[in-house]
């Protein structure tokens, strides 16, 4: 899968899922406000992200996305462990 960026293109295969988070512009600023270091903005309670998208700070869509991707990089993930 490539995403486009600008005028730019990269392979979601060059990012590690726990690294997903950073390449959303609008969650940089909120990852510092999750409880846990290395949360992962999916299952973790009082998550910096998720109170953002509470607050109407960061759409459901765009979260939706990132969910979508985060999985899809982890599946990528576990193969490779094979």
């Amino acid at each position: 899968m490539q995403i486009l960026h600008g005028f730019s293109t990269f392979s979601i295969e060059e990012i590690e899922s726990r690294n997903l988070a950073e390449f959303f512009v609008e969650f940089k600023d909120k990852i510092s406000e999750c409880e846990f270091v290395g949360c992962t903005h999916i299952k973790e309670e009082n998550c910096g992200i998720k109170n953002a998208i509470q607050k109407g700070q960061i759409t459901l869509a765009r979260y939706e996305r990132f969910h979508k991707i985060y999985q899809q990089l982890k599946e990528r993930e576990e193969k490779k462990k094979w």
